[in-house]
């Protein structure tokens, strides 16, 4: 059952004579008639999925809505109203909606549902899933972090769990079991927690199982311009000890060193060779999360949209 108020968000459940624009197609908006659109389907929206039942095809489209990124209303053309999603897997979908009035009641309701502005909104907060057992216990062991580790070889001799993070006082971004160097006392750990960017200590991701070559990660370090942190040197050089079989641990950091240079200024920055045996600092020169962002948006915008009064999608 789902809460009343969580429906009332929804004012327009069911839309006929709806047109889903196919990939591929190309059209100007001055031929987008009624006789150059494919076959009339039905719109659904419920409180998790947007659903378009094409009866002629007998196919059905469904997009879950907390994958939908942006919701955007097009001028209104002689066939309809257009109503534009692009979601965050890179699906782009054009509705073609006869009414103007149905086409802003669903607008507005995925503008809402979609996007929520506090996390108490979400559907999960409104989901009441009944008195079964099976219900209320499906889905929270699908992802089991000990067993997917469990499944690379660790813990073993060099790398152990720690359950430091258990309530997530350490870092509220990471999990609650941590896999770290065996060597690392829990000092080293809290020092080096308090060194990092947010908390976010050097942990494993992924241990190879013939090498033992690990890969670690970690926030960037809380330096400025000179500080040091001995537990955070002790850190590394227990990561360094954790893979026997190399004799220097590269630190990899994406950014430009510039950005991370100029990350300094405001107490962050990068690990100094000098104060870490046996580390090799190497830059990557990606840009940041703003600029990517960025450049992704653009590249799914010319790929799904052409210019302004054509449609295309691809």
């Amino acid at each position: 059952m789902i809460m009343r108020g969580y429906l009332e968000l929804i004012r327009t459940a069911k839309v006929e004579n709806v047109r889903l624009l196919e990939r591929f197609y190309h059209w100007q908006n001055k031929n987008l008639t009624e006789s150059s659109l494919p076959p009339a389907g039905t719109l659904y929206l419920t409180p998790t999925h947007l659903i378009f039942v094409n009866p002629a095809e007998k196919r059905e489209t469904w997009v879950l809505l907390s994958h939908i990124g942006t919701v955007e209303r097009s001028s209104i053309l002689p066939a309809g109203c257009p109503l534009v999603i692009r979601c965050k897997t890179f699906l782009s979908l054009v509705f073609i909606i006869s009414k103007d009035r149905d086409c802003h009641e669903v607008y507005s309701a995925l503008l809402r549902i979609a996007q929520p502005s506090t996390f108490e909104e979400l559907y999960c907060f409104s989901y009441n899933p009944g008195e079964g057992n099976f219900e209320r216990s499906a889905g929270w062991n699908t992802f089991d972090i000990q067993f997917e580790y469990q499944r690379i070889g660790v813990p073993n001799r060099h790398w152990t769990l720690t359950k430091m993070n258990q309530n997530y006082d350490i870092c509220d971004s990471y999990p609650q079991y941590l896999y770290v160097p065996t060597c690392a006392s829990q000092k080293v750990l809290l020092g080096s927690a308090g060194f990092r960017s947010r908390g976010r200590l050097p942990v494993l991701s992924y241990l190879h199982p013939s090498t033992n070559a690990a890969i670690c990660r970690c926030s960037q370090p809380l330096s400025g311009f000179s500080a040091r942190c001995e537990e955070d040197e002790q850190m590394l050089a227990c990561i360094l000890r954790a893979t026997p079989s190399s004799r220097t641990v590269w630190i990899i950091d994406t950014r430009p060193r510039l950005n991370a240079m100029a990350n300094r200024a405001t107490g962050k920055g990068y690990e100094t060779e000098q104060n870490y045996v046996g580390m090799k600092v190497q830059f990557f020169s990606i840009e940041n999360i703003h600029v990517m962002r960025s450049a992704l948006n653009k590249l799914v915008e010319g790929a799904a949209f052409l210019t302004l009064g054509e449609i295309v999608m691809t």
